[in-house]
């Protein structure tokens, strides 16, 4: 299941990012999530320092919300073992990261989050017996919403992981940093 998932959204992501034009990513700081925040109303968060780890940045993109709505930001590191950080404004919806159980409510930099892992409703013992040990095997997600600050809205940040842990998930989620107001 995850593989179809996945399968299907890095493609998805590549498309839009060829039809979609990226204004913020011409800024030129070195930095694409400060990059990426000029133009946008609501505050981007990037990865903590280290937090990646070994997986090299594949896409970062800004994509169509819709002709109404800013643009939301996708980034993945890895392939294999990857991990995915979406980001809007969280007054709108933009990506759906996929069905799955909800095994977790957790605390990310005192704000609540919901951790879902990817079982297989179709299979209906894997489906009872879902756990956060399973986000392992099949893998999961971590969605939150940020306060807003007094210049920007608030965000809605889904974090998902592929090959990795629901540990990992916990510790990557925690590492993310909003992007700093003097690099505006």
């Amino acid at each position: 299941m995850r593989k179809i998932m996945l399968g299907a959204l890095i493609p998805a992501l590549a498309l839009a990012a060829i039809l979609t034009p990226s204004h913020a990513m011409a800024m030129g700081s070195g930095n694409k999530y400060q990059d990426a925040q000029t133009g946008l109303s609501y505050q981007i968060w990037q990865p903590g320092t280290g937090s990646t780890k070994d997986l090299t940045l594949k896409s970062f993109n800004l994509l169509s919300c819709g002709a109404k709505n800013e643009q939301w930001l996708a980034a993945i590191y890895g392939e294999t073992r990857s991990i995915q950080f979406l980001e809007t404004d969280a007054a709108v919806k933009c990506s759906n990261p996929g069905l799955g159980k909800t095994v977790a409510t957790v605390s990310i930099n005192g704000l609540s989050a919901k951790v879902v892992a990817f079982c297989d409703p179709a299979n209906a013992k894997q489906w009872k017996s879902c756990s956060t040990s399973d986000i392992h095997n099949y893998g999961g997600y971590a969605m939150w919403n940020t306060k807003a600050t007094k210049l920007l809205h608030a965000t809605s940040i889904e974090v998902l992981v592929s090959g990795l842990t629901y540990s990992d998930l916990l510790r990557i989620s925690r590492a993310m940093k909003p992007v700093s107001a003097s690099n505006r």
